[in-house]
């Protein structure tokens, strides 16, 4: 009986090729994307999965205004003396920038020289009571005791001594930027299974606390500080109840603040370790996807899954007619109709099964779609795996119900004289068969329709946030970190200045810290006095020399530019700041004093407002400080003006950086290409909506090109007979398409409220933004109404150029 109805589900797809690879391709382009979304969601779901008491374990975070992945330095180690209901604690402190690491030789002359080094944390014995790992070497409880002492990855060991076996590195010293000799207490195992904690070198924190210049650096001891590098990762007892803890930190915090004259209102949370890899609010910089990307990516596959079976639902309905007779005999020859769905669903099922076999060989080329939501530690050879193979099987259980048995029930139902005598028609527009195949291709070109309005309104939204004015200079501008800041009093990086200004082909050069805008945040907690009353805040921020300004082109509306001094903060606010402090008029600020860092800074400036992120956010109320010895990043206008010439001035930067850092690298980005980061996520969701549209446009053109064919072969008698009468191809090409383009027509007026509605929505995540403009909904219908009208004009052209005696012979 199975060998029958296979042989039967065969010759069905022989006698209908054209059908039969249009239902396999459709099904196939569908499943292969469900099939890639499947491993992605799947392999983002698998963070952590190895850690034993995840669901006891959480990251306290800054909850304010600013939201900070990150807790100021000094509270972790209030939370282990006066908060109960934790195990265990574990502060690190993140170092994030390019370390050089130097490896003395046995000889005692050249060092073995490791640039760019990461995944370097300062934590302590309790970072690995949380963090479990695998020791092949050292003691856990001992390793990071005292000042100096340093853990390594397995990995690590391999890479800076090969060879060796992890016992016989124990007490080998490694240098880092030339000024921590530390030495190796311990070795762990790399984890092997997907983290956010993937650090490969631990040193010890009281390194900290015994090194006054890594203590300012991090501001170990500053509570007017928030930084994402000061991480705090928490282990509950199993009966601790995380909203108690929380309140107690925030409790802690209070009566610190209070006692500190700690401006900021911040508050704390305790955010769940399944939640870190998810939220991009307390990201802090590093890897994440929220999850309503992963909840799109699978609408994504359940529509291009659907597009497919209906697909199969129209060609297969439309084709009843024709196997009518088969049923009608089938039935008097004794098959019930519970046999008859079988064997429809069988031939789906075989169908179905081929495409997802042809899924499995087309899906690394999806791949490429969805590059940007693919991490790098994931490849297709993920793919082989039995619980994918159970996917495909469940997939495929659930396509053939899903497109299969709406046919069959249509084939069955047929009664078996009528469809013998071939007294069955289609009755056009009055039989519920087609009105469905209606319903079917509209719904099919709304969802084209709605990913092809969608493609042109983010596509818009992204040119005019990378075209928007920030209200400075971002071009020509390159950016890059001076080694070894923690040492403030660092001499060479004011020969690098010095050099840097004696070129040529710079315009300018300033040192301080962050550009702009940037990714991260840096805010500072101050106070200013309105009549009687005093205001407390946390203000973004920026410090530097007397040259930024000039660097990027930022305007005074009043006043004049920082000095630099040593007992004073001279202050430059901008405009939003202006308002904040409730002056009207720029001038009105000047003299003013801001109590900072318990001094008061008078403003002597007053700047343009500039955004200071990306265009999602406004501008915010933010200050410019002088600061003579902290800076530690290079900021350098090249001449925007003659391209030509940064050739020859980078040449020029990279032998001064040689002469004054020889054991680094230069390691420098272009502002222009750091903000056009911030739209990465949207440049993916624009990516993949592209190839949703193109998919989704393909799987459609593929069932409307059947639904033509089958329509043209339907009517050749009625073509030969108004050719004969006179009708010119033309009226004949026109008779074909007018029905079927009048779906597309009203698919595009569904599609248009629904694609303004959702962009609307998106469009709101913008302070500034776009508009959607009436010319987008026009050239997004045109442009589907042609490609369906070619699409569909192929086969009626032909159709109607044929010889009406071949369509009008009677065999």
């Amino acid at each position: 009986m199975l060998k029958n109805n296979l042989l039967l589900a065969l010759r069905h797809f022989w006698k209908n090729k054209v059908s039969g690879i249009i239902n396999i391709l459709g099904l196939a382009i569908g499943v292969s994307a469900a099939l890639v979304i499947y491993l992605i969601i799947q392999y983002e779901y698998s963070y952590e999965k190895d850690l034993v008491h995840s669901d006891r374990i959480y990251r306290v975070v800054t909850n304010s205004e600013w939201k900070n992945s990150g807790v100021r330095a000094p509270l972790p180690r209030l939370i282990k003396s006066q908060v109960s209901g934790v195990e265990a604690v574990a502060h690190y402190i993140q170092d994030d920038w390019q370390n050089t690491i130097k490896i003395p030789s046995n000889d005692g002359k050249q060092h073995k020289l490791f640039k760019k080094e990461s995944g370097i944390i300062f934590s302590d014995a309790d970072y690995f009571k949380v963090v479990p790992h695998q020791w092949l070497a050292g003691n856990a409880q001992q390793a990071l005791a005292a000042p100096l002492q340093l853990v390594l990855s397995e990995s690590k060991i391999q890479t800076f001594f090969p060879g060796l076996h992890p016992d016989e590195v124990i007490g080998k010293t490694v240098i880092f930027k030339d000024s921590l000799y530390t030495t190796i207490a311990g070795v762990v195992k790399d984890r092997e299974a997907n983290t956010d904690f993937n650090n490969q070198l631990f040193i010890s924190l009281a390194t900290v606390t015994s090194n006054t210049g890594l203590k300012e650096l991090f501001n170990y001891d500053a509570w007017n500080n928030v930084n994402d590098n000061s991480q705090c990762l928490l282990l509950l007892n199993p009966t601790a109840e995380a909203s108690r803890v929380n309140q107690q930190i925030d409790d802690i915090y209070a009566r610190v603040a209070q006692a500190e004259k700690d401006e900021s209102k911040d508050a704390h949370w305790l955010q769940p370790l399944a939640d870190i890899h998810f939220n991009k609010a307390f990201s802090g910089g590093g890897r994440y996807i929220e999850k309503s990307t992963l909840l799109n990516l699978f609408l994504l596959a359940i529509f291009l899954i659907l597009l497919g079976a209906i697909n199969f639902i129209n060609l297969s309905t439309a084709q009843s007619i024709e196997r009518a007779k088969e049923v009608g005999i089938r039935k008097t020859l004794g098959s019930g109709k519970k046999t008859l769905i079988i064997q429809f669903l069988l031939e789906t099922f075989t169908l179905t099964i081929t495409a997802c076999i042809i899924s499995v060989i087309i899906a690394p080329l999806l791949f490429r779609a969805f590059s940007g939501f693919i991490p790098a530690s994931m490849s297709f050879g993920d793919i082989f795996q039995v619980d994918i193979f159970l996917f495909l099987i469940l997939l495929s259980f659930g396509i053939t119900f899903l497109a299969g048995f709406y046919p069959a029930w249509v084939l069955t139902a047929y009664k078996p004289v009528s469809a013998i005598k071939n007294q069955v028609s289609d009755h056009s527009k009055q039989t519920r068969s087609a009105w469905v195949r209606k319903m079917l291709i509209t719904s099919q070109f709304v969802i084209a329709q709605v990913f092809l309005i969608c493609v042109l309104i983010v596509s818009k939204q992204i040119n005019f946030a990378k075209d928007k004015d920030m209200g400075f200079r971002k071009e020509a501008i390159i950016n890059f970190y001076i080694p070894d800041f923690s040492n403030r009093q660092n001499s060479q990086k004011f020969v690098l200045l010095n050099e840097l200004k004696n070129i040529a082909e710079i315009e300018a050069v300033s040192l301080g810290n962050h550009s702009p805008a940037f990714s991260g945040n840096m805010s500072n907690g101050l106070s200013y006095m309105v009549g009687d009353e005093k205001v407390e805040v946390s203000i973004d921020s920026r410090y530097g020399d007397t040259s930024y300004l000039q660097v990027y082109n930022i305007p005074l509306l009043a006043g004049r530019n920082i000095r630099l001094a040593d007992s004073t903060y001279e202050v430059l606010i901008n405009e939003s700041m202006m308002k904040q402090m409730g002056f009207q008029r720029p001038e009105e600020a000047l003299g003013h004093t801001l109590d900072f860092y318990d001094e008061d800074s008078p403003i002597v400036g007053v700047m343009r407002d500039f955004n200071i992120a990306s265009v999602r956010t406004p501008v915010k109320p933010l200050i410019y400080w002088g600061e003579k010895n902290d800076g530690y990043v290079m900021h350098v206008a090249l001449q925007a003006n003659n391209p030509s010439s940064w050739k020859k001035a980078l040449d020029k930067l990279q032998a001064s950086w040689n002469k004054v850092y020889p054991d680094y690298e230069l390691d420098y980005t272009f502002l222009d290409k750091t903000i056009e980061n911030f739209y990465q996520n949207d440049v993916r969701l624009s990516n993949l909506l592209n190839w949703a549209m193109g998919l989704s446009i393909g799987i459609a053109a593929m069932g409307l090109f059947g639904l033509g064919v089958f329509t043209a072969n339907q009517r050749t008698k009625e073509i030969g007979i108004r050719k004969v009468l006179g009708a010119h191809v033309g009226q004949i090409v026109f008779l074909l398409l007018k029905n079927l383009l009048a779906l597309v027509v009203l698919a595009c007026l569904i599609a248009f409220p629904i694609a303004g509605y959702f962009m609307h929505q998106w469009l709101e995540n913008f302070h500034f933004r776009t508009a959607i403009s009436w010319w987008i909904f026009a050239v997004s219908a045109i442009g589907m109404l042609s490609f369906a009208a070619v699409v569909l004009g192929i086969k009626a052209f032909r159709a109607a150029s044929a010889n009406p005696v071949d369509s009008l012979r009677d065999e």
